[in-house]
């Protein structure tokens, strides 16, 4: 008799064969037919494995001796241990189910630590990258303050364009990086549309120009003239699709048109409609286009040139109060197009759908990756229309907020200068840059603010602080860096608003200018509740047309820390 087939029937059991019939056949059965649960009854089953190791340990190793492979499985098929088998079976499914979860848990943590050092390089080398991209633009900006010959300007202005489209690519690069991550930062503030459409229309009117194309700007006039929004993402997108359809275009024209949606609260179909390129419409210029060609004669809208660039404010109309709306946004171009095919893959990244090889050497096959990633993030879309031989257009829709309307205007720096002139501000910068020190220093005083003291890491500002506090005065304003070495931003900036409270101090106007946040320490830098209660932030890097926007959507809060 098989070792085995008496150990199943219970000749061998110390308890008898009832309880072992029991054990064995009838209770998994009363398991499952009770409760419908298959999990269940392998879980008996795994007890009842786990009983019979506990009892028949070595009978069942002294049986395994006794018998040849073929004669142990022989016995286990066809010697009325079913069970047995199906114990067995589940043991190493249970292993292989095993293995697979400790390799996954495995890679999952490899994978997030990846991701943990990608970020920290990304942070340290935007870092980096940031200052000196800082220092190069901030000592062309400052030298375009001094008097100058008409030749010397043309050459700055080259320096300064050349100077944005690095920093536009390099933010591209790093965004990327920032999107595998989850880490793409979108930061809204009060910002003056117009003034940002006039600064963003300077750098393409003068890429365009240089093409030798014409082109367009046309500002329908009942745009809210304060939005919350990202103006530096709005730049971004800009210059992505602006730069694309310059790149594709050999000869012909390049035309912007930003347009209000107003009392739509979500970007859907109708946001995109009238859709361009009608497949149904016979002519060459579909409903879309001949709308475009004849929105110069309309009565709405402004119209800007490669040779006229600037936005006469006093002839902007105040628009009606909106809570919310939709700022919609077309680029058209006349260059080559697109076949179906190529459009479906035009937003993949590092995917360039040109067949011509010398196109396919120009850029990075980034810039519409990062900018459907930025609509996404802003709760919009982007879509991109096109007709091969016609040209293509792309449209991208925002849902925007709407700032408040008493923001106090100031236009440029003559008019802050004359400000701040009966306030007597001063500035504590701190900052580990040395090459930025006579940036920020000169862009402050620039505007008639006086730099009190510089300190290069944040206890040297804490201690500065104190000492000013202690002399019976402070800065009205902090410029406090993040990433700096022996005490970071966020503690020195912590331990300054503990200073305040305590000393029943009124607090300083913090700003924050950093070049590595993500979009969760900015929110915890302008959290009113936290501990560091900032002002404002901006990223680097800075010019003073930044600071310009910063002081005048916060000028009251400003001149009340006086």
């Amino acid at each position: 008799m098989c070792p085995l087939y008496g150990l199943s029937h219970g000749y061998i059991e110390p308890h008898g064969v009832g309880i072992t019939y029991i054990s064995t056949h009838v209770l998994p059965i009363f398991v499952y037919v009770f409760t419908g649960s298959l999990w269940l009854t392998l879980f008996d089953m795994s007890v009842f494995v786990y009983f019979q190791n506990v009892h028949f340990k070595e009978l069942a190793k002294d049986a395994m001796y006794q018998l040849s492979s073929s004669e142990f499985a022989e016995a286990l098929i066809y010697g009325s241990n079913v069970k047995s088998v199906l114990f067995i079976a589940l043991i190493l499914i249970t292993h292989y189910f095993n293995k697979i979860a400790s390799y996954r848990i495995y890679t999952t943590e490899k994978r997030k630590n990846e991701i943990e050092n990608q970020k920290i390089f990304l942070l340290s080398f935007s870092h980096e990258l940031r200052n000196l991209i800082n220092s190069l633009t901030g000592n062309v900006k400052l030298v375009t303050f001094e008097f100058l010959n008409t030749r010397a300007r043309e050459l700055l202005l080259n320096a300064e364009v050349c100077g944005e489209l690095l920093l536009h690519l390099v933010n591209n690069i790093l965004d990327t990086g920032k999107v595998e991550i989850g880490e793409l930062e979108i930061n809204p503030s009060a910002t003056k549309i117009y003034d940002t459409l006039e600064r963003i229309w300077g750098i393409c009117s003068e890429l365009i120009r240089r093409k030798n194309f014409t082109g367009n700007l046309k500002i329908q006039n009942n745009i809210p003239k304060n939005l919350l929004i990202d103006h530096y993402r709005i730049t971004q997108i800009f210059l992505n699709l602006v730069g694309n359809a310059i790149k594709f275009t050999e000869r012909g024209h390049i035309d912007i048109r930003v347009e209000w949606l107003n009392d739509v609260s979500r970007v859907d179909e109708n946001c995109f409609k009238p859709y361009p390129y009608n497949d149904e419409d016979d002519q060459d210029e579909g409903l879309f286009e001949k709308n475009q060609m004849f929105c110069i004669l309309k009565k709405d809208s402004f119209n800007l040139s490669t040779t006229y660039r600037k936005i006469q404010q006093s002839v902007l109309e105040e628009p009606e109060s909106y809570n919310r709306g939709v700022l919609k946004v077309v680029v058209r171009d006349t260059g080559c197009g697109m076949t179906k095919e190529e459009l479906g893959k035009l937003f993949n990244k590092f995917t360039q759908v040109t067949n011509d090889v010398s196109k396919k050497k120009l850029g990075t096959g980034l810039g519409l990756f990062i900018t459907k990633q930025l609509c996404h993030r802003m709760g919009g879309d982007i879509r991109a229309y096109s007709k091969k031989g016609k040209g293509s257009s792309f449209i991208f829709c925002l849902p925007v907020d709407c700032a408040p309307n008493n923001i106090e205007y100031l236009n440029d720096v003559e008019s802050v200068r004359a400000l701040f002139e009966d306030y007597s501000l001063s500035t504590l910068i701190v900052e580990d840059e040395p090459l930025l020190h006579s940036i920020l220093g000169n862009f402050f005083n620039n505007l008639n603010i006086k730099v009190s003291d510089i300190a290069v890491n944040g206890l040297e500002a804490y201690h500065k602080y104190s000492q000013f506090i202690g002399k019976g005065g402070r800065p009205n304003i902090v410029t406090m860096d993040l990433d700096m070495p022996i005490m970071d931003g966020k503690e020195a900036a912590r331990k300054i608003r503990q200073l305040e409270t305590e000393g029943k101090i009124k607090p300083c106007f913090l700003l924050i200018i950093s070049g590595n946040c993500s979009e969760s320490e900015i929110n915890e830098c302008l959290d009113k509740q936290g501990a560091i209660r900032a002002d404002a932030f901006l990223k680097k890097p800075i010019n003073i047309d930044d600071l310009l926007r910063i002081f005048r959507c916060n000028l009251k809060q400003l001149l009340n820390v006086t």
